[in-house]
């Protein structure tokens, strides 16, 4: 059991923020995008669109892309009815590679807080 663990055993209303930090993992199921930090998880879906009209920047790992290389994702966190929409790169393993944990944790918590 570790640390994280223990302290969501022990204390199950603890607020995500205060959780000391855990491995963030980052990867594609299929079409999704799941962003995971044990034992919380966020799925992405993508949303189905023409290639961007202009260059943007990927949330996770800050880099600028053009159209062909950029992709929306939407999350809706549970028990909200709010939609919440992410810009990132279409390659997830090289923007992985980038993306530091901080902004991914970041990108984790607007998929499962409300």
């Amino acid at each position: 059991m570790d640390e994280r663990e223990l302290i969501l055993e022990l204390f199950p209303g603890t607020p995500f923020d205060l959780l000391p930090p855990g491995e963030v993992l980052y990867y594609r199921e299929g079409e999704q995008v799941v962003i995971e930090e044990p034992p919380f998880r966020a799925v992405f879906e993508p949303v189905e669109r023409p290639a961007l009209p202009r260059p943007g920047v990927c949330e996770a790992c800050g880099r600028l892309l053009g159209g062909a290389f950029a992709r929306f994702f939407r999350v809706t966190p549970p028990g909200s009815r709010v939609v919440r929409y992410v810009l990132l790169c279409e390659d997830t393993e090289a923007c992985r590679e980038r993306a530091r944990p901080e902004v991914l944790r970041r990108i984790l918590r607007k998929g499962i807080l409300p």
